[in-house]
């Protein structure tokens, strides 16, 4: 499994060296990159769908507990190093995340009239009907992976985060309850804003994800602002570990280049999900508003500001604040090592409640998007027909999953996620020229190429 996942990590990051050409690295293009935004941001659609929700339900399907507890393991597992390779991935991803994006656009059922749309419905209306076997595929592996990493992984951290914060609280008696009740109540709220449909997601996502984001960047800024001076020592060590270097200091002496690669690169693809074709679900939901480039930029923006800026957020404020690292544990507890960093600006009381807080909501926003994808991959399937079941199902599944011990799923869910991106590659390949064509075209008509 561990083979597999490391080569779908280097797949990915070949496809988005491609994806990078086809594009014109139109995403690393600033004055494009930051106009393109800002306009599709502005678009409205009246009473439909906007691109800044389209926006706001990938970045919090993407933006999750792994940002949290995950860079923390990663840098454990291999190496300050890792980091470096995780921005790398980033890098690559917007591009790739961009690419999806446009094609997504493009390619939506009935002219976009509808909300649907994603990976399965470029497939079989831009490669023709001869390809539904492989959109099928893409469906059942998305469906699988809404149900387990999307929700089980998801609401079992939620439930650990609420029992964590009442034990913070002196409720550590109770943490069974505790758990029982956060299923309870999160299972409701995820029924009440699954039947609110598409919209109803996405607008829930506009609420929650900006808010949840602003203030952990906050909070994680100021542990990095309170240990500034330690910044210079760990660049150094980043760069160091990155390439194998044998100065590096103490305990993180001795990872290889090859495991920081494997590390970094593993946990930034998964982690920002380009090249997975999940999020091509949510920016095809808009009808209209901006230009489909730049509405296109804004997956590109997501990468950014899930990869480049929390997970490295993450990992600046560990290697400058945590007490102590276990190098080389690969069952090392990220959510302990980044409260031993947050303590330092809290106490250990408040960064308890504060990182519970924080890893809830997240993977509350990560359940919501994750059943909009399910929902979706199921309806391709079925031609419109069991959404009713299937939130049902997802929210006596996250009942389930708020009281269950969720490793082997976390694995199945992350396989079902590489397998996700086969079809997905195997789609951008062969739509490769219109990507190309459309952002030609885009450069063309800002003036520039």
């Amino acid at each position: 499994m561990e083979l597999f996942l490391m080569s779908s990590a280097v797949l990915l990051s070949m496809m988005g060296l491609y994806m990078g050409r086809c594009v014109y690295l139109l995403p690393l293009r600033p004055k494009h990159f930051i106009h393109g935004i800002c306009r599709a941001l502005k678009a409205s659609n009246g009473d439909g769908i906007t691109p800044y929700e389209a926006f706001s339900a990938a970045l919090g399907g993407c933006v999750g507990t792994g940002n949290i507890a995950g860079v923390a393991g990663a840098i454990a597992i291999g190496g300050p190093g890792a980091i470096f390779w995780l921005w790398i991935s980033g890098i690559l991803g917007m591009a790739t995340k961009y690419a999806e994006a446009l094609i997504a656009i493009r390619y939506r059922p009935g002219g976009g009239k509808d909300n649907a749309g994603g990976t399965m419905y470029c497939i079989v209306l831009g490669m023709g009907r001869g390809a539904w076997p492989l959109a099928a595929a893409f469906s059942v592996f998305a469906l699988l992976a809404s149900l387990a990493c999307g929700n089980i992984v998801q609401s079992n951290t939620l439930a650990l985060a609420a029992a964590s914060a009442a034990g913070a609280l002196g409720f550590g008696e109770h943490i069974g309850l505790v758990k029982l009740m956060a299923g309870i109540i999160t299972a409701a709220l995820i029924y009440i804003v699954l039947r609110g449909g598409a919209k109803g997601i996405c607008s829930a996502a506009g609420k929650i994800v900006p808010v949840m984001s602003a203030v952990y960047i906050i909070a994680a800024a100021a542990v990095i602002y309170m240990f500034r001076a330690k910044l210079p020592e760990v660049l150094k060590m980043i760069m160091d570990g990155a390439f194998g270097l044998k100065s590096m200091a103490g305990g993180a002496a001795g990872f290889t280049m090859a495991q920081g690669i494997r590390v970094g690169m593993m946990r930034g693809i998964f982690s920002n999900e380009a090249g997975i074709g999940s999020a091509t679900m949510a920016y095809s939901s808009p009808k209209n508003g901006a230009d489909e480039a730049e509405t296109a930029m804004l997956a590109a923006f997501d990468v950014f500001i899930d990869t480049i800026v929390i997970c490295t957020l993450t990992a600046f404020a560990v290697l400058c604040a945590a007490d102590y690292i276990p190098y080389g544990y690969a069952e090392a507890d990220g959510m302990a090592i980044c409260l031993s960093a947050f303590s330092k600006l809290m106490g250990s009381g408040a960064a308890g409640v504060f990182l519970a807080v924080s890893s809830a909501l997240f993977a509350f926003s990560s359940m919501i998007t994750w059943a909009m994808y399910g929902e979706r991959a199921l309806c391709f399937l079925s031609h419109d027909r069991g959404q009713g079941i299937y939130r049902i199902c997802f929210a006596v599944i996250c009942l389930i999953g708020s009281l269950s011990m969720p490793g082997i799923v976390w694995s199945m869910g992350e396989v079902f996620n590489a397998l996700m991106a086969l079809p997905n590659i195997i789609m951008l390949i062969a739509l490769s020229g219109e990507i190309k064509r459309a952002s030609k075209h885009y450069l063309a008509w800002r003036g520039r190429i």
